[in-house]
């Protein structure tokens, strides 16, 4: 699970002038059976311009070689780094997918992972009954426990009159007290856990006694993170428990994604630091005026930029409107407008609900929140 410290250390790479390859490329398990990703990374290969093939060529010859045999290692999709130059060589391994594309700059192509760390929130996962707790992390689709809490000293339920010669109410009061210290040490640890990994959102799962128990004692900043919960068998495998949770988060980010755009397009009405449209989105973005993005998943807008002032329109202009500078054109005003949110930090959402997605097409195809 990569994150945003790895991509980090990727952009500081120095190529010295020297080529990179950056590969994205569909392996999942459709693909392999026919060899399909294989044929597109051969397709992708045969249009790399004549003045770079020649610079790549190694590159291209080692990749090709680690896509045929290492097919059973892969994911869903694949992100691929070479430099063989310069001794670079990263892998990514995701279980969603993205763009499939080759990208043969002096640079390595890193925009669209930025773009996921931005775009997919993290999410904990707290399985917990009354003697023991296990801790997951899912992000891009995949799962990672982190670790399981176990108090022995809780004691089980026994029959009236058995071995241990304490009075039913007083045995019950037994039990809760060491369910609590329970629940209050693991709250603690999850607790920890959230903050070292910087946690937004919870789903909460097992039994509902142990549930309504946890939610008792809960610390208000941990509640206010809950997006749902559900029931899960307490030895469930990791699998069992994504697949529980999938359905909540997805409905969740839905939701999230519709009330944002809704915001976003009452707010650009109001002139209430919110814009709408590719050149007024632009210009605050050179400003660095621009607190979240708003693009749509898989648009595209053609237009004109200024690599002197960075000035971007999708109108037909002759020179720059600001500096006078030469205008060239642009093949894909979105991507130049997430590399420029990037590069001020600010955050950047894409729309990819297909309802929520024409709608921000429809009104001005892209959209910001300002920072003032």
């Amino acid at each position: 699970m990569f994150e945003r410290k790895d991509l980090e250390e990727l952009e500081k790479f120095n190529s010295e002038g020297e080529l990179v390859v950056s590969l994205f490329l569909n392996v999942s398990p459709q693909e392999r059976k026919r060899g399909g990703y294989l044929s597109k990374f051969k397709n992708f290969s045969k249009v790399i311009p004549e003045d770079k093939i020649l610079y790549v060529k190694n590159d291209i010859e080692k990749i090709e070689k680690f896509l045929q045999a290492e097919r059973e290692s892969f994911k869903k999709f694949l992100i691929l780094y070479s430099c063989s130059k310069k001794g670079l060589w990263q892998r990514y391994d995701l279980n969603i997918e993205l763009k499939e594309e080759l990208i043969v700059e002096k640079t390595p192509y890193t925009s669209p992972l930025f773009d996921l760390l931005d775009n997919y929130q993290k999410y904990g996962v707290l399985l917990v009954d009354k003697r023991s707790a296990r801790v997951f992390l899912v992000f891009l689709g995949d799962i990672e426990e982190y670790g399981m809490i176990h108090h022995d000293h809780v004691p089980g339920k026994h029959k009236k009159g058995g071995w241990f010669a304490l009075a039913e109410k007083r045995y019950s009061r037994h039990i809760e007290h060491h369910v609590k210290m329970h629940l209050k040490d693991v709250i603690d640890k999850f607790g920890d856990f959230l903050k070292d990994r910087e946690i937004r959102r919870i789903v909460v799962a097992g039994p509902d006694e142990a549930i309504y128990e946890l939610m008792r004692i809960l610390p208000e900043n941990i509640k206010q993170k809950i997006v749902g919960r559900t029931f899960i068998e307490k030895h469930a495998a990791a699998e069992e428990v994504i697949e529980k949770v999938m359905p909540i988060i997805n409905e969740y980010e839905q939701m999230k994604e519709s009330k944002t755009l809704s915001d976003l397009i009452t707010r650009a009405r109001k002139n209430d630091n919110a814009v709408l449209g590719i050149d007024d989105v632009m210009k605050y973005l050179r400003d660095r005026r621009v607190m979240k993005l708003i693009v749509p998943k898989d648009y595209k807008i053609e237009g004109n930029v200024c690599f002197s002032c960075g000035f971007a329109t999708q109108q037909e202009v002759d020179c720059c409107k600001e500096c006078g500078s030469c205008i060239m054109k642009a093949y894909n005003l979105i991507e130049k407008a997430i590399e420029m949110a990037l590069q001020s930090g600010a955050l950047i959402e894409v729309v990819k609900d297909e309802k929520e997605r024409n709608l921000l097409i429809e009104n001005g195809n892209i959209g910001a929140f300002l920072r003032f």
